[in-house]
C-alpha cells in the first residue's frame, strides 16, 4: 500500500472524532435526526479545522446504505466511495481554480441530473470566497431554486469576500480555531499509533505552533518524524521549524521578576551563542508578555488566549509576581527592539542592551511614594508654624525697640527668645517653596529623584543665556519624545535661575498650560532634555507671568510683585538650613 500522509490517514471519518466544533456538530446532528437539512450549507473558519471533513461527513450521513443517520457506518460501498473520493455523486470543486462564470455555467447544468449511486448529490465548494462576481452572481440562481435531490455545501476562510446574498441563501457555520490541549491530545493518539516517541515539551511546542490547525499539527508530527526518527525532542522541534522553547521564555520572565542581572547577562550570551533567530525570538516574548497581561488583568482569561493546561499554572504564578506597568514597560521596551533587530552584528548590541534595561527597571512602591509625600507634608506644615512664630516675634522686637529708642533693648529682647534666630520672613517663605518643590518631586521615581541635581558654577545671566540659545534644540527634542508636551512647552520663555531652579514663564492666561507642564512626568521629560543638551540639570518650574505692570513695562512679571529679600552672605544662609535640618530632621536621606 503507498504511503498516506498523517493528515490524510487521520482525517476524522464520523461526527464524533472532529475536534473543537461541538456547537456545529450538535447542529448538524440534530437537523439530520429530524429531516430539517437544508439545501446549502456554508462552512467558515480558519484552515485544519474541520470544514471540508465535515462536510464528508454530512455527505457520507445522507448517502449510508442504513439509510440517514447521525452515525455512518464507514463500511458500506457509498461511504467508502465518498471517504476515498472516488464517488461520483459528491463532487468537490476547488473554486480557487474554478472561479470563472463558465465553470459555474456548466455546473448548473449538471445539477439538474440525478445522482448515479448514492441518495443525494452533494457539491462541496472549497475556497468559495474565490469565485469572481459574475460567477456568484450565475451560482445566486441555483441556490435559489436547487433541485430536491442536490445539496451544496460551501466552505470558505473568508467569509467577508462572498457576497450577502449568497450567504443569506445558506446556512452559515463558524469553525473556530482547535485549542491547544486538543490538539496536543490528539498528537498522542496518533504518535502511539505510528509507534513514535514525543516527549511534552516537544508537544506542546508543536500544538501552540500549530495555531489552532489540527491539519498543520498532522503535518508538523510528521515531518519532525522523518527528521528525528521514532523519538522526538523539544531540541529537534526547535532546530526544523525555527520556534522558541517555551522553557526560555518562562526563564527571561523569571529573570525579570527577580531582577536577576547576573542571570540575564548569562541567557543573553545562550540566546546569541545557540545562532537563535533574535526577532523570532523577540516575537516569541512579545506574545508571552501579552499572555501574562491578559491573566493579570482579565477576570476569565483562558476565554481569550490558548494555553496547554500544564503551563497554566506558571502562566498564572509569573503574572501574579508582576506590575501591570512592569509589563506594559516591558511590551513597549521589546515591540520597539522587534522593529530594530535583524539579522547582523546590530541585531545583537540591541537584543543586549534591552535585556539590561528590563532587568534594571524598578516599579517604586505607591505605599513608598505616599509615606514620602506625607512625611514632608508634615515638616511643610511645621515649618509653617515656625514663621508664624518668628513673625511674631519680629513684630514685638520691632515695637519694643520703637518704645525704647536703643539697641540694647532689642539685644535684650533677643536673650528672651533664645530659643531660635531670628532670620529674614522673606528666606524662611524661600526656603518653605523649596521644600514644597522637594514634595511634588517625592511621588516620582526613584530615577528621577537622583537624576535632577543642580550642577556646580554659578546662577544668573550666563545660565540663561545657555538656555536660551538651544531653546530651539530643546524644543525640537521635546517634540520627538512627546508632541503633546511640545505643543505646551512652545508658550513658555525662559525666565531666571534660582537656588537650581530653572522657571518658565507662560501668559497669564495660560493657566492650564502651567498645571500641566508641572505634573511630574512632564517635568522629568523636560528636564531631561535640556540635561541632553546643555550638560547640566536643573529643576524646572512653570509659572504665569508675561504681564504689563502700571509702568508698562513688558517684561514685568508676577513674581516681581514680590519684594525681594535682603541679600545674605553664604555662611548666613548655611546657618539657617542648617538650623531647619537640625529642628525637623528635614535632610534628604539616599
Amino acid at each position: 500500500m503507498n504511503y498516506i500522509s498523517f493528515y490524510r490517514k487521520w482525517r476524522p471519518q464520523n461526527f464524533d472524532e472532529i475536534i473543537g466544533q461541538e456547537y456545529n456538530i450538535r447542529t448538524i446532528r440534530n437537523a439530520i435526526s429530524n429531516n430539517r437539512l437544508s439545501h446549502s450549507y456554508i462552512f467558515c473558519g480558519p484552515r485544519g479545522t474541520g470544514k471540508t471533513s465535515t462536510a464528508r461527513i454530512l455527505a457520507k450521513a445522507l448517502n449510508c446504505k442504513k439509510g440517514i443517520t447521525q452515525d455512518p457506518c464507514n463500511k458500506c460501498e457509498n461511504c467508502i466511495s465518498i471517504s476515498n473520493g472516488s464517488s461520483v455523486d459528491v463532487i468537490e470543486i476547488d473554486a480557487a481554480s474554478n472561479r470563472g462564470i463558465n465553470e459555474i455555467r456548466e455546473l448548473r447544468e449538471k445539477v439538474k441530473y440525478l445522482p448515479n449511486i448514492l441518495r443525494k448529490k452533494v457539491y462541496i465548494i472549497d475556497e468559495i470566497h474565490m469565485l469572481t462576481t459574475e460567477a456568484f452572481n450565475a451560482l445566486l440562481k441555483v441556490l435559489e431554486e436547487p433541485p430536491e435531490h442536490v445539496i451544496f455545501i460551501m466552505a470558505t476562510t473568508e467569509p467577508n469576500k462572498v457576497i450577502p446574498t449568497i450567504l443569506s441563501r445558506c446556512q452559515r457555520f463558524d469553525f473556530f480555531p482547535i485549542p491547544m490541549d486538543k490538539i496536543k491530545e490528539r498528537l498522542q493518539k496518533i504518535a502511539k499509533k505510528e509507534k513514535i516517541t514525543v516527549s511534552g515539551p516537544a508537544l506542546d511546542l508543536i500544538s501552540k505552533y500549530a495555531d489552532g490547525s489540527l491539519r498543520d499539527a498532522d503535518g508538523i508530527l510528521e515531518q519532525l518524524a522523518a527528521f528525528g526518527g521514532d523519538k522526538i525532542e523539544v531540541e529537534a522541534v526547535t532546530s526544523l521549524l525555527g520556534v522558541i522553547d517555551l522553557e526560555l521564555l518562562f526563564e527571561l520572565t523569571d529573570i525579570l521578576i527577580e531582577k536577576n542581572l547576573t542571570g540575564g547577562l548569562l541567557l543573553v550570551n545562550k540566546i546569541i551563542g545557540s545562532n537563535q533567530n533574535l526577532k523570532v525570538f523577540v516575537a516569541g516574548f512579545l506574545d508571552h508578555l501579552y499572555d501574562l497581561y491578559v491573566i493579570r488583568n482579565y477576570d476569565d482569561p483562558f476565554e481569550i488566549i490558548s494555553l496547554s493546561e500544564d503551563h497554566k499554572e506558571r502562566y498564572r504564578d509569573q503574572a501574579g509576581k508582576l506590575q501591570k506597568e512592569e509589563i506594559e514597560f516591558y511590551m513597549d521596551l521589546f515591540t520597539e527592539l522587534l522593529k530594530q533587530v535583524k539579522w547582523g552584528e546590530d541585531s545583537k548590541v540591541f537584543f543586549k542592551t534591552a535585556i539590561i534595561k528590563a532587568v534594571n527597571f524598578i516599579v517604586l512602591d505607591k505605599k513608598e511614594i505616599e509615606k514620602k509625600t506625607r512625611i514632608i507634608e508634615v515638616q511643610i506644615e511645621a515649618l509653617k508654624d515656625e514663621i508664624g512664630r518668628i513673625n511674631s516675634a519680629q513684630k514685638r522686637m520691632i515695637e519694643n525697640s520703637e518704645d525704647r529708642g536703643t539697641k540694647a533693648d532689642t539685644d535684650n529682647y533677643e536673650e528672651e527668645e533664645d530659643d531660635f534666630d531670628i532670620i529674614n520672613s522673606q528666606e524662611i517663605n524661600k526656603m518653605v517653596n523649596e521644600v514644597e518643590i522637594q514634595g511634588k518631586y517625592a511621588g516620582d521615581k526613584k530615577k528621577a529623584d537622583k537624576s535632577v541635581q543642580e550642577d556646580p558654577g554659578t546662577e544668573g545671566k550666563e545660565d540663561i543665556d545657555l538656555i536660551t540659545g538651544n531653546i530651539e534644540k530643546i524644543s525640537q527634542n521635546i517634540k520627538n519624545k512627546k508632541i503633546s508636551v511640545h505643543a505646551m512647552f512652545a508658550e513658555a520663555i525662559p525666565a531666571r535661575i534660582e537656588n537650581g531652579i530653572l522657571y518658565f514663564s507662560l501668559d497669564e492666561k495660560k493657566e492650564w498650560h502651567r498645571d500641566h507642564l508641572n505634573k511630574n512626568i512632564n517635568i522629568e521629560l523636560i528636564s531631561g532634555v535640556i540635561k541632553e543638551v546643555t550638560g547640566k540639570s536643573y529643576r524646572i518650574k512653570f509659572e504665569l507671568g508675561k504681564k504689563k505692570n502700571k509702568d508698562n513695562n513688558p517684561e514685568y512679571t508676577k513674581n516681581e510683585d514680590k519684594v525681594k529679600p535682603p541679600g545674605k552672605n553664604k555662611a548666613e544662609e548655611k546657618d539657617v538650613f542648617n538650623y531647619f535640618e537640625e529642628k525637623f530632621d528635614i535632610k534628604e536621606k539616599e
